[in-house]
């Protein structure tokens, strides 16, 4: 293997037919590797450098240009070296996996060349459909244009999908994901918390177990607008619809593998699936439908409308004074229970409970909580409360 190595001039370098290594300096420098598989080492360099489409950008210190291909780059040594596969053309993709240290360029027409990578850590992708993958540092994955799929990993990373119809996929991530309306995302297994953006799709790991949509307040709210958001979300159909948006806008996306939510302050609309879902509607006045599975549904505050479908499920009321909920569906014979918390209520016993059978209403003493309104013959207060 020749070493070649230029000087902080501006070099014109050229490789044999062997397999070369070129280690990268200052200067303006333009660079033939030739046959073989070459290798251009910038490890050395103390500059964070980008990776183009046939040029390296190295900070303050110059440009180098590419003369052909290049089977191996290998950026600084501790700085945040970038990709940028920007460019006018339209005919070039790319796969750019950072946790395999490997990029793929697909040419339409042509055979896919791989780049092998060492020490990068964001990517800019095409104008077309990217696949692009962050490894366990703090990342950030841009797709540009086109339809992308950006699949997120450990670390504190930044995605942005670009235009197009993009995917934020965490498939593969093996812990739960919570997503925020903000568009923050956090990673389970103390593996990071991520800022997404410009996403139309967000993929759970099917595998996890409480991947979880919470709009109840995001962790950080920079825009008093935040409070003014409902939302239609539909495990079922595995849409999430935000409404209220400056000018009276919505915007709309798909979330898949997700098992519980957590509405806004105002009035949501929240549909479960086949799952076990945990259906959490905060404030305003919540319409809630577990579907199938044995749901978890807990109106909050306002006066909600409680559908727990078929299986076990659990109404929840953790304050007497959150307002009256109607449920409309409550089934001793499926396993349904009301669930009660006796420190929000002051409860002391069952006793303190009544249902009022011609009106389908349950009282806590004198204050009215709940109206069961399919009014189930043989309701027992004993044995279709639970005080926990």
């Amino acid at each position: 293997m020749a070493l070649i190595i230029g000087t902080d001039g501006n070099d014109i370098l050229v490789g044999t037919d062997g397999d070369d290594r070129f280690i990268g300096s200052a200067g303006n420098d333009t660079i033939t590797g030739g046959k073989g598989n070459d290798i251009i080492d910038y490890s050395g360099l103390e500059q964070p450098v980008i990776l183009q489409p046939v040029a390296i950008q190295k900070s303050a210190i110059g440009n180098d240009t590419f003369k052909d291909f290049f089977e191996t780059v290998i950026g600084a040594t501790g700085q945040t070296n970038s990709i940028n596969a920007t460019s006018d053309r339209t005919d070039v993709s790319i796969i750019a996996d950072l946790a395999n240290e490997r990029l793929e360029i697909r040419v339409v027409g042509s055979s896919p060349r791989v780049v092998n990578l060492k020490n990068f850590v964001n990517v800019i992708g095409t104008n077309q459909n990217d696949a692009i993958i962050g490894d366990a540092r703090d990342n950030e994955l841009s797709g540009s244009g086109g339809n992308d799929i950006i699949r997120g990993s450990a670390g504190n990373d930044t995605l942005n999908g670009g235009d197009g119809v993009d995917t934020a996929d965490y498939s593969k991530l093996g812990q739960s994901s919570t997503i925020f309306i903000d568009g923050t995302l956090k990673k389970g297994g103390g593996l990071g918390t991520d800022i997404l953006g410009n996403f139309e799709n967000l993929v759970g790991d099917a595998s996890a177990v409480n991947n979880t949509i919470d709009a109840s307040m995001a962790p950080s709210v920079p825009f008093s607008f935040l409070s003014d958001l409902s939302v239609n979300a539909n495990l079922e159909t595995q849409s999430f619809v935000v409404n209220n948006l400056p000018g009276g806008n919505t915007a709309k996306f798909t979330f898949i593998n997700f098992d519980n939510i957590k509405g806004t302050n105002q009035s949501d609309t929240i549909v479960g699936d086949k799952q076990n879902n945990l259906l959490f509607g905060n404030g305003g006045d919540d319409t809630l439908s577990g579907k199938s599975g044995n749901d978890i549904l807990t109106g909050g505050n306002g006066n909600d409308t409680l559908t727990g479908g078929v299986g076990a499920d659990k109404f929840v009321f953790t304050n007497v004074l959150e307002g009256v909920d109607i449920i409309k569906d409550f089934k001793a014979a499926e396993g349904d229970k009301i669930q009660v918390s006796q420190t929000g209520f002051g409860a002391i016993s069952i006793s303190d409970f009544s249902y009022d059978a011609l009106t389908g209403s349950l009282f806590f003493q004198e204050s009215r909580f709940a109206i069961v309104e399919n009014k189930p013959i043989g309701f027992q207060v004993n044995l279709d409360i639970q005080i926990v």
